[in-house]
């Protein structure tokens, strides 16, 4: 059952990826996992269901991630070329981050959905603070750590945007100077 329903999320992390919450249907979802559309509601009796725990799982995911990028890289630059490489690896695979995608429904999610995307957002930033001030001292900026964590964070979620429309990787290889740039 467990698998079935990991299935289900995996059909619709996918499909949010590639064409945003609105465009599933349970109905296409069970056609993509081989069931019947009454499983899928078995499992997620509303799309909002299914939405929030898609974006819990997508970030989880993206936490982990970052916890391995901080373990495995001891330097600011190494962490922040880490975490553009993330992003330049949703670039690679044509998607688009799933809970970038998804803000741009905000209008269209309930609030439970919304509050799990605003965990996706804090837990990144966070992360991003958390790493800034552990290397304050390496920092050639006056910008606070929590001033830069929004702008890193922000930005390298609209050069992911922009590099799928260009077809390149030109604004997330700018972060990677930018990052440079910030280091004594």
């Amino acid at each position: 059952m467990a698998d079935r329903r990991e299935q289900i999320v995996n059909a619709a992390t996918e499909a949010i990826k590639r064409d945003g919450l609105r465009s599933i249907s349970f109905r296409t979802l069970a056609d993509e996992v081989g069931v019947k559309s009454s499983s899928v509601h078995y499992h997620f009796p509303t799309k909002s269901h299914l939405a929030q725990q898609v974006v819990s799982r997508y970030t989880e995911e993206f936490v982990d991630r970052l916890a391995a990028i901080g373990y495995r890289e001891k330097t600011l630059v190494g962490k922040l070329d880490g975490l553009v490489s993330v992003f330049e690896g949703v670039i690679d695979t044509q998607d688009l981050c799933l809970c970038g995608m998804m803000s741009a429904e905000l209008t269209s999610l309930d609030d439970s959905t919304r509050g799990a995307l605003k965990r996706f957002f804090r837990e990144s930033e966070e992360w991003l603070e958390s790493v800034f001030v552990e290397h304050a001292a390496d920092l050639a900026t006056d910008l606070g750590a929590r001033d830069l964590a929004i702008l890193f964070m922000s930005g390298l979620e609209g050069a992911s945007l922009v590099d799928r429309v260009q077809e390149s990787r030109e604004r997330l290889e700018a972060f990677r100077r930018l990052a440079r740039a910030l280091t004594n």
